[in-house]
């Protein structure tokens, strides 16, 4: 595969305890990722997964599953009454009928307003603001924010880390150490190139160790970081490369091949880039 693909693109068990938000309109369960330190990266995939290192992520909660068109939907509702003005309505997956569908068709840039919509919606504090001064929320415009206009100490709802995505994909502390998020089987976990021509419900294949769905295949998923070149470092709560033109997805999707499902494997993509394999989950930090 190509290292430089069109459109800004780069090359292609036991649970843990879970939560309700139980003043959203329709719940989106979250799974309790305990803290650890775990080696990120891969000495077997592309080059821009080396050199593989130490990283240490704090507790955090993570979606289940990726966001639907349905919760989309319902955030974005409350949001257009709620200052949130150019939010995109997305696209239910690759399907004009039936629910459960991850939401497709969404930026970088729109889905850290949305997450600022679903943090106000339910009562927690936004973490994304227009500028370093962190006083006025982002609701609107399309502003490529950089590290310090994120209040990461707010207990609202954001895009996880590439090192929380990676660390949860590969299961967290209960890793069991598959090549893909759950297993060495990628038809078991995942929904990729050979096995279907377009999204599909999520929650239809089996969980990782964590009980998270689809951290592989179905759809591409957004990352805080912009893209760039690992550290040799070990590191702790990393927030990936202090500047840059892309932003990291991680776990493929319906039109990958199945390395590009493993849970090491990166791409990237302009932030302003709404493609219809492209999806994300949420992560809320512990208070």
């Amino acid at each position: 595969m190509s290292m430089l693909l069109l459109a800004g693109c780069k090359k292609e068990s036991a649970s843990e305890p879970i939560i309700d938000i139980p003043t959203v309109d329709i719940p989106v369960p979250m799974v309790l990722v305990t803290g650890g330190t775990f080696q990120m990266g891969s000495t077997t995939g592309s080059p821009d997964e080396t050199p593989v290192h130490l990283v240490t992520v704090g507790t955090f909660y993570i979606d289940k599953t990726e966001v639907t068109y349905e919760k989309w939907t319902s955030v974005y509702d409350w949001g257009l009454t709620h200052g949130y003005t150019d939010l995109p309505a997305g696209q239910n997956g690759t399907n004009s009928v039936g629910v459960n569908n991850p939401v497709t068709k969404v930026s970088w840039i729109d889905i850290l307003k949305w997450c600022n919509a679903r943090s106000e919606k339910d009562g927690w504090t936004p973490l994304y603001y227009t500028d370093d001064t962190l006083t006025t929320v982002y609701r609107t415009g399309q502003l490529d924010l950089t590290v310090g206009a994120v209040k990461w100490t707010a207990n609202g709802y954001r895009l996880p880390t590439e090192g929380e995505w990676e660390f949860a994909a590969q299961g967290g502390t209960k890793s069991a150490g598959y090549t893909h998020s759950g297993s060495n089987n990628i038809d078991s976990v995942a929904w990729h190139f050979l096995n279907t021509t377009g999204t599909h419900p999520v929650a239809t294949k089996a969980t990782n160790e964590l009980g998270l769905y689809d951290m592989s295949g179905n759809v591409w998923e957004w990352c805080w970081d912009w893209y760039g070149a690992y550290s040799a470092s070990a590191q702790t709560d990393p927030r990936g490369a202090t500047s840059g033109a892309w932003r990291v997805l991680r776990g493929g999707s319906f039109v990958s091949v199945g390395s590009s499902c493993r849970v090491a494997s990166r791409i990237s993509y302009y932030p302003s880039n709404r493609l219809n394999h492209n999806g994300f989950r949420c992560v809320r930090d512990v208070e």
